[in-house]
């Protein structure tokens, strides 16, 4: 049996769209005006691009669905509860999410959630890269191992192994 199932969680963080936040994104509509073919990530499809015209070109088309996202926020199901009722509790919360500072600021505004930490794309490299989530970990001064990664991605749950921490899947 697994010691993980005995360890204590004393910080939990979060993935936000998908997991808090369904801010409606429609990835093959972005994916299709911005000609990102399937199978890559459109943060790395960008980060891929040579020429900085077509790099601008795509960052904008993915920002503003972010943005329009953003505005048209809701909450998944229990997520504001879980959310405000661990920042009630004193239970170091963050989130760490794939999209640019000012979408994830706008939806936590919209949403009325908690000032937690938040780590964007323009804090670290994406996930599945591990550096956000052990940036807090070292912040707070946590091992990794108590920490617990809520997502609805595969990026999400890599993300959380490669940091050593504790994945949970969430799936609505």
């Amino acid at each position: 049996m697994s010691s993980r199932l005995n360890t204590s969680i004393d910080c939990v963080l979060f993935d936000l769209d998908g997991t808090l936040a369904d801010s409606r994104l429609d990835f093959a509509a972005i994916r299709r005006e911005a000609d990102v073919p399937d199978g890559i990530g459109l943060l790395e499809h960008i980060e891929g691009l040579d020429c900085p015209d077509e790099r601008h070109r795509v960052a904008t088309i993915v920002d503003r669905h972010e943005m329009a996202g953003a505005e048209a926020a809701t909450w998944i199901h229990g997520a504001e509860k879980v959310l405000h009722g661990l920042h009630h509790r004193g239970l170091p919360t963050a989130i760490v999410t794939r999209n640019s500072r000012a979408a994830a600021m706008r939806t936590m505004q919209r949403l009325l959630m908690p000032q937690v930490p938040l780590k964007a794309r323009e804090d670290a490299p994406p996930k599945p890269d591990p550096s956000a989530l052990l940036a807090l970990a070292q912040d707070w001064d946590l091992p990794p191992a108590e920490i617990a990664f809520v997502g609805d991605f595969h990026y999400d749950i890599e993300a959380a192994q490669r940091a050593g921490m504790i994945p949970m899947l969430f799936t609505a």
